[in-house]
């Protein structure tokens, strides 16, 4: 029918789950389980990268950023204690950053050097990892709550404050100066998870996934 879309189907050599586009979504990144992961141009429909990511990459949850003339794409991994970067002018890995554990959410935010992920799917799920953007180098770990789950950062719109849910019954959403990583508040909730700042996702920050 007029005004439909038409769906196009492009053939590609592996099955391929859990995407990431970049930035003007002209390329998407989509891992398998076999340790590969394909780059496909959606404009020539056509697989142009083949990047060696193993263990389980969740590119969900990865972040974007730009540092030294070069634009990267960063990526937890499910069953993998480390985060991978990828130089997106190259699709090619640039740096592999070892965490305490495998994690599942990745956060940064374009006013702030640094970029946070969790290690929720291990035993030191209580311990964040904060990665300077601009070494490709682990800087700090954090601990909020000793023993307890701390996972999925997620940036205030301006980037000054990181919040951080302690995924326990009872939990907390616990505010961080983005900075100087010192508790500024912490508020009482049930078993936070998942939570999302509209305004970065509908802008397009590059800290967080679209």
């Amino acid at each position: 029918m007029p005004g439909f879309l038409s769906p196009r189907v492009t053939p590609l050599s592996m099955v391929l789950d859990d995407f990431f586009f970049d930035g003007d979504y002209r390329h998407v990144m989509a891992a398998s389980r076999d340790g590969q992961a394909q780059v496909i141009n959606l404009d020539a429909r056509s697989k142009v990268a083949t990047l060696p990511l193993d263990g389980m990459p969740h590119l969900g949850s990865g972040i974007t950023f730009e540092q030294g003339g070069h634009h990267y794409m960063a990526t937890p991994n499910l069953k993998s204690g480390r985060v991978t970067v990828i130089d997106m002018d190259r699709w090619q890995v640039a740096a592999d950053i070892a965490t305490p554990g495998p994690g599942f959410f990745l956060r940064s935010h374009e006013n702030t050097p640094y970029a946070w992920v969790d290690a929720m799917m291990s035993p030191r799920r209580d311990t964040l990892t904060i990665i300077d953007k601009r070494t490709l180098q682990a800087v700090r770990q954090l601990t909020l709550r000793p023993g307890k789950t701390n996972a999925h950062v997620e940036f205030t719109r301006d980037g000054r404050y990181a919040l951080v849910s302690i995924m326990e019954t009872p939990g907390e959403l616990v505010v961080v100066d983005a900075a100087t990583f010192r508790e500024v508040a912490a508020l009482p909730m049930m078993k936070p998870i998942g939570k999302y700042n509209v305004y970065n996702k509908v802008t397009r920050s590059e800290g967080t996934s679209h």
